[in-house]
């Protein structure tokens, strides 16, 4: 991911000093993007190709809650209502493609605001730009650390939610051994930057249970043959496997595994399984399977009761545990723009440093680093549905060994 990072830094930078020469890199407060008691606020997400799924996903939340907003009349900034315009744009899962179409959503369309896509991948690209054009970019599905570290200056303009990656490793493994009494894990990860800052920390936490991880498998984005770890993972008599990759890696190696007659009593592939796709692709096959639940109705957070009676109602709980967090960052954005009382950049920016209340994901207050941890939990693929398995729910109960490889 560094070498795409570093590609689309030096095409972005040329061009900003074309802009930059021109006189522009400064949001005005009112005209650009906010004519005609109109407001754009830009999002460029992953809509197909690898992270498909979750920019799908991440389109329903920030959607969501620019519909409630505009249906209440707009967004109060100052005295006056502001219809918002969401202009959104496919980067197709490619970082320059991110990063040039965050660009033209400011510089070309007006936005006075950006949403961010999901993953560090097409994120950290799109921080940047916000950061060199002074613009408040919010967005979520970046685990904390890898976003906050992506910037060793600190980040000015960008702001993350999302949760810690010790946390995700240690309910993981915490939950992994409610399946498994075998204590012997395989790690799968690719070599995207929430990978290799997770596969560490997937080990201490294996380590701090008891567990011995007896095969750890690295690999480069977008493989999809997985043979040879299999063989030797199956060979380790590994009963336990944790992995950090793509939606389409995940899915090919679960097939795989099934192919080889490696049976795992548990599988917890995360961001793989983080999406309607996996299911689609695997079918019965991902029966019993984790995923990580970034948002869950048995949570009961701030406008849970309101989400399931409306868009809700049509949405499942795996695209709503993707499709919340982004509904919730654009909450986060539009509360600053609000107390703010204006569109200036520099003042919104200000206002989001403030933040400190309840949203849909749960309480929100930005560290430092600018970011906002949220809470992790696990949930378990039954018969095509998500439940949350990990902290226990009521009613819900893991189901064990895997069904889907037995």
């Amino acid at each position: 991911m560094t070498g795409i990072r570093q590609v689309a830094r030096v095409m972005f930078a040329s061009s900003l000093f074309a802009l930059l020469a021109a006189g522009i890199g400064a949001i005005p407060a009112t005209s650009a993007g906010a004519s005609a008691k109109t407001i754009t606020i830009g999002a460029s997400l992953p809509l197909t190709g690898p992270l498909g799924g979750l920019g799908a996903d991440q389109e329903i939340g920030y959607k969501a809650e620019v519909n409630d907003v505009n249906r209440a009349g707009g967004l109060e900034i100052g005295r006056t209502k502001y219809k918002i315009n969401l202009k959104i744009m496919n980067n197709a899962s490619t970082a320059t493609t991110a990063s040039n179409q965050a660009r033209a959503l400011v510089t070309r369309d007006g936005a006075i605001a950006l949403l961010g896509g999901a993953t560090p991948t097409i994120s950290v690209p799109q921080a940047d730009v916000a950061t060199l054009l002074h613009v408040p970019f919010v967005t979520t599905n970046n685990p904390d650390d890898a976003f906050g570290s992506a910037n060793p200056r600190g980040w000015k303009y960008a702001w993350d939610m999302f949760f810690k990656e010790q946390t995700q490793a240690k309910v993981v493994a915490k939950w992994a051994n409610v399946c498994s009494s075998n204590k012997k894990v395989a790690l799968f990860t690719d070599t995207e930057k929430d990978g290799i800052f997770e596969r560490p920390l997937y080990e201490a936490a294996a380590k701090s249970n008891g567990d011995s991880v007896v095969g750890t498998y690295t690999f480069p984005p977008p493989t999809t043959t997985f043979a040879s770890f299999i063989t030797s993972a199956k060979a380790a008599g590994a009963q336990i496997v944790i992995g950090q990759m793509l939606p389409t890696a995940g899915i090919a190696l679960v097939k795989q595994m099934k192919s080889l007659g490696f049976h795992p009593d548990v599988v917890i592939l995360t961001k793989a399984a983080n999406a309607e796709n996996w299911w689609k692709g695997l079918g019965s096959l991902a029966t019993g399977s984790g995923m990580e639940l970034t948002w869950s109705p048995a949570a009961r957070y701030s406008g849970t009761a309101k989400i399931l009676k409306t868009w809700g109602k049509k949405l499942s709980v795996d695209t709503l545990a993707s499709a919340v967090p982004d509904f919730g960052a654009a909450q986060v954005l539009f509360h600053a723009i609000t107390k703010a009382g204006t569109t200036n950049a520099a003042k919104v920016n200000a206002a989001i440093a403030k933040t400190n209340g309840k949203f849909a994901v749960g309480h929100v207050k930005f560290s430092k680093n600018h970011t906002a941890v949220t809470p992790y939990r696990v949930g378990q693929w039954v018969h095509g549905k998500v439940l949350q398995v990990y902290p226990p729910a009521p009613g819900v109960k893991t189901e064990c060994p895997m069904p889907g490889l037995k």
